[in-house]
């Protein structure tokens, strides 16, 4: 049975910071240090760990966070370990990150996530319900971990508004698509002079990421992808769906664009 704390002392935080390379394979120098976590908890934020036995198999740090005269929690980062990825640990510790928000009186939460990650695409989206409007190029810089090592860092923002119904998964019809793939190999976009549907899809590879081994093919679907939903934003349109199975981004035309 997994438990989930609220993270304070020392030891806590710092099996946190070996839980960040484990997941992303990251160098420790770019692994968040114990200091900023315990910094941020005593000012509006907070570390959530889960725990099998005394094992750490899952963590999620945020912060409080302003934007203009908006006031919401930040979630920096969210990771589960490898062997305990896919047992629903992820989606419980964000449950947990929603509760503890509420408490604090925020109404939002918001967090970056790689576009072609379709994992976490599928799972902001479709199991908690955030939407997706705005996208930040190369948001990190140059990365050395496993994961974005020499592509740009882009990311995309979620927005979990958290008194809304949650999850909206996609299935059946498949709206026009922005991003023609055949197949993971050969892409071209398609965006319309008159952007006249309701909604569009960008589609992502199917083959999983760590499988598509050449630097040209993942920078191709980099530029497709970020010109895509560039654009559908742009445009007026919001990632609110993602559709399992034909693998992509339902993007909806907002009511106020």
């Amino acid at each position: 049975m997994i438990d989930y704390r609220i993270l304070h002392t020392v030891p806590e935080l710092r099996a946190v910071e070996q839980l960040e390379i484990v997941v992303w394979g990251l160098n420790p120098l770019d692994a968040v240090p114990m200091y900023i976590m315990h910094a941020a908890a005593e000012n509006g934020g907070v570390t959530l760990g889960a725990y099998d036995g005394e094992q750490m198999v899952g963590m999620a740090f945020g912060f409080a966070a302003k934007r203009g005269a908006e006031v919401f929690f930040w979630s920096h980062m969210a990771g589960v370990h490898p062997a305990y990825q896919g047992r629903g640990v992820g989606y419980e510790l964000k449950q947990r990150q929603r509760a503890w928000a509420l408490e604090q009186g925020y109404e939002i939460i918001r967090w970056t996530f790689d576009p072609l990650q379709r994992g976490n695409a599928h799972f902001n989206i479709a199991l908690l319900g955030a939407t997706v409007s705005v996208y930040h190029e190369n948001f990190y810089g140059d990365m050395d971990d496993d994961i974005n090592r020499g592509l740009p860092s882009d990311r995309v923002e979620a927005a979990w508004k958290l008194r809304q119904p949650q999850g909206k998964a996609h299935t059946g019809r498949v709206p026009p698509a922005l991003l023609q793939a055949a197949d993971d190999v050969h892409l071209a976009l398609n965006l319309p002079s008159q952007w006249q549907e309701a909604a569009y899809f960008v589609p992502l590879p199917r083959a999983s990421w760590s499988s598509i081994e050449t630097h040209t093919l993942r920078l191709t679907w980099r530029m497709g992808v970020r010109a895509a939903l560039q654009t559908a934003f742009a445009q007026g349109y919001t990632a609110a769906g993602f559709h399992k199975e034909a693998n992509g981004y339902i993007v909806e035309k907002r009511s106020n664009a």
